[in-house]
């Protein structure tokens, strides 16, 4: 799976999330959780002959069926969408999806929704036929958290509208149901290993006729194999090797006198020349901002870290001394964060415009931050310590 959808879908998470609490009824939940979602998958919802609001599939007059949202292709319904205000419980709509779906014979795909939780259902068993089990669900809070599992990843991409081919999304979600159900077997047997299961693994490495007394060992050996397969395929994930890691343990205990407790090493990574660029700019322009003494000295003292995809300044420690971390960022030229109590994020194009959190941020920390060869301002006399 492309690592940019991915990031991509993480950040319009975290959009939604930060829009979630304004969402107080279903009309709001519609227009500020749900057709974004539909926007970010390439359907343009400006068009209603491609996202239909309020779309009828009548079996005759009086049997109505109605969903929030019909996505169409030759003016037919292929998607449909039903919402939910904001946290409210998605079961107890699915009958009035799944009657829509039997309703309309071009319809391919269900999808209920209170604009966090999203489950995706379509008619892999019999065709126009809802399935009880969603072959598709999300929750963007998890997905904003990092959380998004590659079947997830892989399985919105492909209801992209550049990707999305209504007449193979049964077969799709039948095989991404298979496949769950495999994940749970699989899932429960490293848990509790049969004793059928545990007798074709000694097979397969050419131990047979097992007497039954040895079965309980065999278990308990197979469910240690089967930790010890999921740690190695975490350490691939991640490309580390079992030498590296207890070297980087080796390295950490001998260390660790040394590091000071407030700071996250890692790897050193080289500045690009935007991010040089800002800490050069933000000492200078500190210089001019500055109406003490104790300010402008203390602007030696300001230092970076560079980490992939994070440039952090700070003064004197890293972590307590944090002034402002400057990420990448495709949508503005520069992408900061001071943190809740200095103006959170701030995404610009024009340096100037850091300068009040700048300056409040690092006079913080010049009051804050004890550093060795520098004494704090004198208290005056009747002012407070």
């Amino acid at each position: 799976m492309s690592d940019d959808f991915r990031q991509k879908f993480k950040a319009f998470s975290d959009r939604m999330i930060s829009v979630a609490p304004r969402c107080t009824n279903e009309e709001a939940t519609k227009l500020f959780l749900v057709l974004p979602l539909v926007n970010f998958l390439g359907y343009d919802t400006m068009n209603p002959d491609e996202v239909c609001p309020e779309h009828n599939a009548d079996f005759s007059d009086k049997y109505k069926n109605r969903v929030d949202f019909a996505i169409l292709k030759n003016r037919e319904p292929v998607i449909a969408i039903e919402c939910k205000a904001l946290g409210a419980t998605l079961k107890d709509d699915r009958g009035q999806l799944r009657s829509y779906f039997n309703a309309a014979p071009t319809v391919k795909m269900g999808v209920i929704t209170d604009g966090m939780v999203y489950e995706f259902y379509a008619d892999s068993d019999e065709p126009n036929m809802m399935d009880s089990t969603a072959f598709l669900s999300f929750d963007l809070h998890d997905v904003a958290k990092g959380k998004i599992e590659d079947s997830v990843v892989d399985g919105l991409r492909s209801l992209q509208k550049s990707n999305f081919d209504p007449e193979n999304i049964g077969a799709e979600a039948k095989r991404k149901l298979i496949f769950q159900s495999l994940v749970q077997q699989i899932e429960e047997l490293s848990q509790a290993p049969s004793d059928a299961f545990v007798r074709l693994l000694l097979q397969n490495i050419g131990l047979s006729h097992v007497r039954a007394k040895a079965m309980v060992d065999y278990i308990d050996l197979t469910k240690s194999a089967f930790g010890e397969f999921v740690n190695l395929r975490i350490l691939q994930r991640l490309d580390l090797s079992q030498k590296d890691k207890d070297q980087d343990k080796l390295v950490q205990t001998t260390e660790s006198a040394k590091i000071d407790d407030d700071e996250n090493k890692e790897p050193d990574i080289v500045p690009s020349e935007t991010e040089l660029a800002v800490f050069e700019y933000i000492k200078k322009r500190l210089a001019f901002l500055s109406r003490t003494d104790d300010l402008f000295n203390a602007i030696d003292l300001i230092e970076y870290r560079d980490y992939k995809g994070k440039f952090v300044v700070f003064f004197g420690k890293e972590r307590v001394g944090r002034l402002f971390d400057l990420y990448e960022s495709k949508d503005v030229k520069y992408k900061f964060d001071f943190g809740p109590d200095f103006g959170g994020e701030i995404l610009t194009n024009s340096l100037t415009d850091i300068d009040s959190s700048l300056l409040n941020v690092f006079t913080a920390r010049v009051g804050e931050i004890p550093v060795k060869g520098r004494r704090k301002p004198a208290v005056k006399d009747g002012e407070p310590a």
